[in-house]
């Protein structure tokens, strides 16, 4: 069905409603994606897999648990595009509001799992990961807010990185110890994500939209499974091994849960103590 919903008709759902929620995640089909919505369903949601292959997204979905009945759905497509970001928060609406939006989508080229240097890096490789890790999930929240109830229970989380703060690290032969196989390309991204993160907690504070981020550092990942294990990788980090998908999707699940309530506008870091405040 077509679903028309605008800033000014919005509806707050009522606390304590038993309405199902949607959850949109992108990238939802990828290694902390896939993780993150099966957590969402488990709480309840009909979550939606947002990814750049339909089959991709289709598989994802069907593979989460069903609690209450809950209509998991695939949607596969090119998220750069502002239109298919229009779609996709409708298609996610027909099922009922937008409780949660998971913006896990994200590329970080590298060469054979190495950094390339900045000054290798391409026009089409910078545009493109901009496109993909800033410009994409600003489209999606910008068309998705529209849809999310407005009575405190909304919740928006973008995936950052420890790159956000500490940037990349230096030549793969640097004698220094920040040692990162991301560009410069993936660590500007996400620290603009960190600031649209930021901003946007206050622009949709009026309407009780709560918006926060995660900044990973290593997550085990079949994308962190194509870096080589270099002693240097893992020196860094005082627990000395890479997070879990999984701690990833229950740091999600916090800062969606009402134990948040009263946080927006902040960056959780889980990198095994490796950025320390």
């Amino acid at each position: 069905m077509d679903v028309t919903i605008t800033e000014s008709t919005v509806q707050a759902v009522p606390a304590g409603s038993t309405l199902t929620r949607t959850a949109i995640v992108t990238g939802g089909a990828g290694g902390i994606g896939r993780t993150i919505s099966r957590r969402l369903a488990a709480e309840g949601y009909a979550v939606v897999v947002a990814d750049l292959n339909q089959a991709a997204a289709d598989q994802a979905a069907a593979g989460l648990p069903e609690i209450d009945g809950a209509d998991h759905r695939g949607f596969g497509g090119d998220l750069t595009d502002s239109g298919v970001n229009r779609e996709l928060a409708a298609f996610a609406a027909e099922t009922a509001p937008i409780g949660v939006l998971v913006n896990a989508v994200g590329i970080s080229p590298k060469r054979n799992g190495r950094k390339i240097p900045f000054f290798e890096l391409g026009d089409d490789a910078w545009n493109q990961v901009m496109a993909v890790n800033v410009s994409a999930p600003f489209f999606l929240i910008r068309e998705a807010f529209r849809y999310m109830p407005t009575d405190g229970s909304a919740s928006i989380v973008n995936l950052l990185s420890i790159t956000a703060k500490l940037g990349t690290g230096g030549p793969a032969d640097a004698g220094f110890g920040l040692y990162l196989p991301s560009s410069v390309a993936y660590g500007a991204s996400k620290a603009a994500l960190q600031n649209l993160t930021a901003s946007l907690s206050h622009e949709l504070a009026v309407r009780r939209i709560r918006v926060n981020g995660i900044a990973p550092g290593f997550v085990q990942t079949p994308m962190m499974g194509e870096v080589p294990i270099d002693e240097r990788l893992l020196g860094q980090v005082p627990m000395k091994r890479f997070a879990k998908p999984e701690e990833i999707a229950d740091a999600v699940a916090f800062l969606i849960s009402d134990q948040a309530s009263y946080i927006t506008g902040t960056s959780l870091d889980i990198n095994g103590g490796w950025l320390t405040c």
